[in-house]
């Protein structure tokens, strides 16, 4: 899987996990992998992910820490409120978008 087959993937899953950010499993709130219904594309999305984590760190631990936050109740993450991460994770989303054109 390239960049661009990566993003196609997991944009539409990270958007769509921030759309139900609010739905909580008992510490648990469904991140982006959850939304990616074909197991054989997830795999895919989760060995890219390990193999380029360094290319993209800031991004996934952004989307690691604010759905661990938003799992525990965390008003803040580091510091910064949660709404402020969130826009962030958005304005992210945005520039990702790019490279899926």
């Amino acid at each position: 899987m390239n960049e661009k087959e990566f993003f196609h993937q997991y944009i539409p899953a990270l958007e769509q996990a921030l759309l139900n950010d609010n739905v909580n499993h008992g510490f648990s709130v469904s991140g982006p992998d959850w939304y990616i219904d074909d197991a054989n594309k997830r795999k895919e999305v989760d060995l890219f992910e390990q193999k380029n984590f360094e290319s993209f760190e800031y991004f996934f631990e952004n989307v690691a820490l604010y759905f661990d936050a938003k799992s525990h109740g965390f008003d803040k993450i580091n510091g910064v409120k949660i709404e402020i991460c969130k826009g962030n994770l958005k304005d992210e989303i945005l520039k990702y978008k790019k490279c899926m054109e």
